[in-house]
C-alpha cells in the first residue's frame, strides 16, 4: 500500500490537477484498494463508475459500500436515479466532469473507481458525443431482425460504417446496435462522430489485475454473501414497488436469476448456483477484453495518460 500511495503522490506531486481512475473487471478489489489508499492518507473522494450502482433501491445487488463508509468517505454518482429512468454514458461524463471540478475546488483528489467501460472510456478516450438519444423502438426492430437473422446487423454495419465494425465481433450486438442507431438519428457513421480527444487533465490509471484464480472464489463468496444479506428481498420490494421483471436492469445477473425463484420455477439452491455461473463467465468476458485494453494501452500510449498495473 505505501508503494501505491508513493506513486500516486509522486503523480499528484506532477500534475496537482490530475485525476486517478482505478479499473478492472469484477471481484479485482478495486474498491476495496481505493478506500485502502484514501485511509493511508490519500486525500479524495470517490466517483462512482459503475453503470448498476448509479441506481436507487439495488443495493445488495450492486454490492455498494456501506452508508457508514460513504458518510465516512465522499461517494457520488451513487443512489441518483430512479431504476426505470434512462441515463446513459454521456450523462455520467456531463455529472463526472462536474463532480471532478467540484472535488478539486475541495483541494481534494478525484478517485474514479470502478469498471463500466464505457463510462471510463468518456473520459479516459475523452469521445466526442454525438446528438443521438435512444430510440427504443429502433432498437427492439434491429434486435428481433438479429434474431430472425444472426450476423445481420454486423453485415448491415460494415455497409456503412467498415471501421466501425472492424472493432466489433457480431455477437457484440448491444455496441453494434447503437452504432446504427448513430447512424440512423446523424446520418454519419459512428467512427466520424465518435472519436476519441486529448484528455482533459493528466490521469493516472491504477490497473488492479485479477485472474480466474483469484475472483471466482471471490465471486462465490459474494454470491452467497449477497443472498444472505436479502438479495431476494430486494428484488421482491422493487417488484412490489413498481418495476416489472421485464425492465432493463431486471436483465442483469442477481436480478435474472432471482425472478424465477420468486415464481417458483426452481430453488434457492439453483437459483445461487446459476448467479455464480453467470456472474464467473460475465467476468471471464471482462478479463479477455480488458487484456486487449491493455494491449492498446501499452501499443497506443496517450499524451497525459500514466499507469499502474498491480497484480
Amino acid at each position: 500500500m505505501k508503494e501505491l500511495k508513493d506513486k500516486i503522490e509522486e503523480f499528484l506531486e506532477k500534475n496537482p490537477n490530475g485525476v486517478v481512475f482505478f479499473v478492472w473487471p469484477t471481484a479485482s478489489w478495486k474498491t476495496q484498494l481505493s478506500l485502502d489508499t484514501i485511509n493511508a492518507g490519500i486525500d479524495a473522494e470517490i466517483i462512482n463508475s459503475d453503470s448498476r450502482q448509479i441506481y436507487k433501491y439495488m443495493d445488495i445487488w450492486t454490492d455498494k459500500v456501506s452508508k457508514e463508509i460513504r458518510e465516512e468517505i465522499p461517494h457520488h454518482l451513487m443512489d441518483i436515479i430512479n431504476p426505470n429512468e434512462l441515463f446513459t454514458a454521456w450523462d455520467w461524463k456531463k455529472l463526472a466532469l462536474e463532480k471532478v471540478e467540484e472535488i478539486q475546488k475541495k483541494w481534494k483528489i478525484p478517485f474514479i473507481v470502478g469498471w463500466t467501460g464505457l463510462y471510463t472510456d468518456t473520459i479516459y478516450k475523452n469521445y466526442s458525443l454525438p446528438d443521438a438519444k435512444p430510440d427504443f423502438k429502433f432498437r427492439e426492430k434491429l434486435y428481433k431482425q438479429e434474431e430472425e437473422n444472426s450476423g445481420i446487423l454486423w453485415e448491415k454495419l460494415n455497409e456503412i460504417d467498415p471501421k466501425e465494425a472492424s472493432k466489433l465481433h457480431p455477437h457484440s450486438v448491444r455496441y453494434i446496435v447503437r452504432a446504427l442507431e448513430i447512424y440512423e438519428k446523424t446520418g454519419k457513421p459512428k467512427s466520424e462522430v465518435c472519436y476519441e480527444q486529448e484528455v482533459p487533465f493528466p490521469i493516472l490509471m491504477v490497473i488492479k489485475r485479477a485472474e480466474k484464480e483469484v475472483a471466482n472464489p471471490k465471486i462465490n463468496k459474494r454470491v452467497k454473501e449477497m443472498f444472505e444479506n436479502g438479495l431476494v428481498e430486494e428484488v421482491e420490494n422493487l417488484l412490489k414497488m413498481w418495476y416489472t421483471e421485464k425492465d432493463q436492469w431486471m436483465q442483469g445477473i442477481g436480478y435474472k436469476e432471482v425472478v424465477p425463484y420468486i415464481k417458483g420455477e426452481y430453488d434457492r439452491g439453483k437459483a445461487i448456483e446459476l448467479v455464480k455461473k453467470n456472474t464467473h463467465y460475465y467476468a471471464k468476458k471482462q478479463r479477455t477484453f480488458f487484456r486487449r485494453y491493455i494491449q492498446d494501452m501499452r501499443a497506443n500510449p496517450k499524451k497525459n495518460v500514466y499507469y499502474i498495473f498491480i497484480d
